[in-house]
């Protein structure tokens, strides 16, 4: 093989195990540190698969800390297959058909598409009103926006057509 690098779109994750180990390495390049002090040499993993303890500031901690996937029960397997299926989706994926894929409940799909959408980039919460969209230069070429002609009233017809 010419590109030996896994990809999400192209492994296929087995089980939540392959997952958690995948996001380990991930994040943490095989050195986990804690997320709540940065400390890196006092970690001690605990008899708990995928669960660590910083003896620093005597916190418990996984892969699962500081992210999308904190405080859910959701397989990471899944979730993995979730965020694959919301980037490959030309039009969007809605979370009925995300509960379909996944075998989940449509509440916990909307669950997962809305923590995966505010990691894709609604990072600024101060300005609602725009979500991000259209900020700095826009530019716009001539266009028409509205119905057909014929449909508009008399006094706002068009004295120029072809003219945006």
């Amino acid at each position: 093989m010419a590109n030996d690098k896994i990809t999400i779109s192209t492994y296929e994750f087995p089980d939540e195990k392959a997952a958690r180990e995948y996001l380990e390495e991930l994040r943490w390049h095989g050195e986990p540190f804690c997320p709540h002090c940065g400390a890196v040499e006092r970690i001690q993993k605990r008899k708990l698969d995928g669960y660590f303890r910083c003896l620093s500031c005597k916190s418990d901690f996984t892969v699962r800390t500081g992210t999308i996937f904190q405080r859910s029960h959701v397989p990471l397997d899944k979730w993995l297959y979730a965020m694959y299926l919301v980037t490959t989706a030309r039009k969007g994926i809605s979370s009925l058909q995300l509960s379909k894929e996944l075998g989940v409940t449509q509440k916990t799909a909307w669950f997962m598409l809305k923590r995966i959408r505010e990691a894709c980039g609604n990072d600024n919460d101060d300005d609602d009103d725009h979500n991000g969209f259209l900020r700095g230069i826009v530019e716009c070429d001539e266009t028409y926006i509205g119905g057909k002609e014929a449909n508009k009233l008399a006094g706002d017809r068009r004295s120029h057509p072809g003219n945006g």
